[in-house]
């Protein structure tokens, strides 16, 4: 049965269509056991604050309540803190019932332990359980470490299928939860859903939108379920799911007043949402009017990458999700070594002579043998290694934690270390001639004097808010002069030896993806919507040179842009990468070579150009 109505009758006709689902269902099909469980999402605590508040009341709630259990969808909190995380863990331990949480993008994207302190509290970051004939089954999202969409790892993915393959029967009910909705904006959405459809999932719970509201995620039937704290009310509440009868019915529970029903619909079809949009497939036709670009794929890992790829000859060096450091003979792609590290790769190896040094998120900087992957020395550093390391003759600049290390190559000699940094160091630092410039997430640019390790100065953007520090932008430096971009969509020069504002402006909508020429005369951005801006580094005020409309869409991916050889490259969040002329002011071409974000940009000693993409590629273009 298929009820329509208008907004004024709505109440009236999900209690109608509650009756007739519970009416017909329970005719046809054997009664399974009530099953009834809050769903949290979305909570974003923070200590002292309303949301934390906010979790406390419901925690009681729940507790008055007595639901059979909680599932929590991601974005615990704000930025990742472990503070944040100990005070969402310390309230959570409070319920009177179990509890399964995953993730969400303010977990993955700012930890400062890099994920680390979720697991250590929460266990996993994935959940499975039965109860009835129920099957729960749940994985994080990411995004991991950075800006872009979300996207699920290829172990998770290949956790899923082999769970469901052991567990699943035409008997039990799947119902699967992830923080991001299985639509765009998850990069690889369209590799999950086939396997839910495959094995017959009844619906999926999501957040991240912070609205309750119902979708169609390829024929699944998606419950969004309400964040804690409303934006811009101070409402309160949760969300309760009843399972009765082969029906799941959805309610806005607020705090203080009875459930109110949002939603009812059947558990064996998807009529509910059948009509409504589901996401488009990604767009590769793109490429068919760039056919003279060739590349190979070199590297197509089982697991995701988060790093760049780093190249001495015919050895390629990269480190993925699984925390493998791998490297490769370019030539034959064959593994010439690899070797398992703690937890994920965030931070790209850096070869110096016939060495790999590679961070780890235990706090480690190993040293390998390039020829051989032998361990050579272990340094260790005590926080996680996330940020990209920085290599000036034998000399490394290394970040750990909200610490910064200079350590001789050669010997692995730690010669300063400097703990004025507040917050999470994410991007790579800049090397200018007597100093070393880099931000963090605690709202500052940094500039340290390169051979004592003294602070020089910092600034701020006088911004309240720690989201908006320039904390994973790789500054520009030229003519005496910092560039830099940020997530408060401002583009500043700073004087880089008073530390001083020169001009700053929010003409065009930057995000932290820029470059600067190989000459030193430009500096580049890549804009949230489109185009790439060419500033001129001379003078003391804002001078644009050319703005090209690239047509890549809306982006937020933090890739540097990269100069090789004349040609201006940028990479976006779902696999574009554009060449531009400079000179001629014009797009020579753009290729999507996935569908994930594009780490990082590099050229060989024969001009190769080389990018990495999440989804595990690592691709030479010719």
């Amino acid at each position: 049965m298929h009820i329509r109505c208008n907004t004024s009758m709505r109440k009236t006709c999900l209690k109608v269509l509650s009756l007739c689902l519970i009416f017909n269902i329970s005719i046809s099909f054997a009664q399974n056991k009530e099953v009834k469980f809050a769903f949290l999402t979305d909570i974003h605590v923070a200590p002292n604050a309303p949301s934390e508040r906010a979790l406390q009341q419901i925690v009681q709630e729940i507790n008055t309540d007595q639901p059979d259990f909680v599932i929590l969808t991601g974005d615990l909190t704000n930025t990742g803190s472990d503070a944040e995380l100990n005070t969402v863990k310390q309230t959570l331990d409070k319920l009177a019932v179990p509890i399964y949480v995953i993730s969400g993008n303010h977990e993955t994207n700012w930890s400062e332990s890099a994920g680390m302190t979720f697991i250590k509290l929460f266990g996993n970051d994935r959940f499975l359980f039965e109860t009835d004939n129920y099957l729960f089954i749940g994985f994080a999202t990411g995004p991991y470490m950075k800006m872009g969409d979300g996207h699920a790892k290829d172990e998770d993915i290949h956790w899923l299928q082999q769970e469901l393959k052991k567990r699943k029967t035409p008997d039990k009910t799947l119902i699967v939860a992830t923080h991001y909705p299985l639509k765009d904006g998850l990069d690889n959405w369209h590799e999950i859903t086939p396997i839910l459809n495959e094995y017959k999932a009844s619906f999926t719970l999501c957040g991240h939108e912070h609205r309750l509201s119902l979708h169609n995620f390829d024929g699944i039937i998606g419950v969004m379920g309400r964040a804690s704290v409303k934006s811009g009310s101070d409402v309160m509440g949760y969300n309760l799911i009843t399972l009765k009868n082969d029906s799941a019915f959805v309610f806005e529970k607020e705090l203080n007043n009875s459930p109110e029903l949002f939603a009812a619909f059947s558990l064996k079809n998807n009529d509910v949402v059948k009509n409504r949009q589901v996401s488009p497939l990604p767009d590769f036709s793109i490429n068919n009017q760039y056919p003279h670009v060739k590349f190979g794929e070199i590297v197509n890992d089982s697991a995701s990458i988060f790093t760049g790829a780093t190249l001495s000859g015919n050895t390629l060096v990269y480190g993925n999700s699984k925390g493998e450091i791998i490297a490769i003979n370019t030539k034959d792609k064959q593994i010439l070594w690899e070797k398992q590290l703690e937890g994920s790769i965030y931070s790209t190896p850096v070869i110096f002579k016939e060495k790999v040094f590679a961070g780890s998120i235990s706090g480690d900087l190993y040293v390998f043998s390039l020829k051989d992957g032998k361990i050579l020395d272990k340094i260790p550093l005590g926080k996680p290694i996330i940020g990209e390391t920085s290599l000036e003759s034998n000399l490394l600049y290394v970040t750990a934690g909200n610490d910064l290390y200079k350590i001789e190559a050669n010997k692995g000699e730690i010669i300063w270390k400097n703990t004025d940094i507040e917050g999470q160091l994410q991007g790579k630092p800049t090397i200018g001639n007597k100093e070393i410039v880099f931000g963090a997430w605690d709202r500052h640019l940094y500039c340290v004097d390169k051979n004592t390790g003294k602070l020089r100065w910092k600034w701020d953007n006088g911004h309240k808010a720690v989201l908006y520090s320039p904390a994973n932008v790789v500054p520009a430096i030229s003519h005496n002069k910092v560039f830099i971009v940020a997530p408060d969509r401002f583009m500043t020069a700073i004087d880089l030896t008073t530390g001083k504002t020169i001009w700053r402006t929010n003409k065009h909508k930057v995000r932290e993806s820029m470059g600067v020429s190989e000459d030193g005369k430009t500096i580049y951005a890549k804009l949230m919507n489109d185009s790439i801006l060419s500033v001129s580094a001379h003078g003391n005020e804002f001078k644009e040179k050319w703005l090209i409309n690239a047509g890549f869409g809306y982006e937020h991916n933090p890739c540097p842009i990269f100069e090789h050889n004349g040609t201006v490259y940028a990479g976006g969040k779902n696999g574009l990468l554009v060449a531009i002329d400079p000179k001629e002011q014009k797009v020579i071409w753009k290729y999507k070579f996935g569908n994930s974000s594009i780490n990082k940009i590099t050229a060989d000693k024969d001009g190769y150009i080389w990018i990495t993409l999440i989804e595990g590629k690592i691709i030479r273009i010719l």
